[in-house]
């Protein structure tokens, strides 16, 4: 139940890089079913120019920030560059 509210609380947040540059929005969580961790974010880019950062994207252009990458959530959530 914890792991849902927090997943609900990240939805539509805005990613920012820990050097500021935005990167878009939380679209979706993924997690691990059996443990309830979080595995990566997915970001739906702000704009059309993707960021110049080495994140993977998925087919529909998004990016898959790892959770291990994440630094920090408040109303922005803070990427590793």
């Amino acid at each position: 139940m914890v792991t849902y509210i927090i997943a609900r609380q990240l939805g539509g947040k805005p990613v920012i890089t820990v050097s500021g540059e935005e990167l878009g929005r939380v679209d979706d969580i993924v997690i691990d079913e059996k443990t309830g961790q979080f595995i990566s974010l997915i970001v739906e880019p702000v704009g059309e120019e993707l960021p110049k950062i080495a994140y993977p994207k998925d087919k529909d252009g998004n990016l898959i920030i790892p959770y291990d990458s994440v630094n920090a959530v408040s109303k922005v959530v803070v990427v590793k560059d």
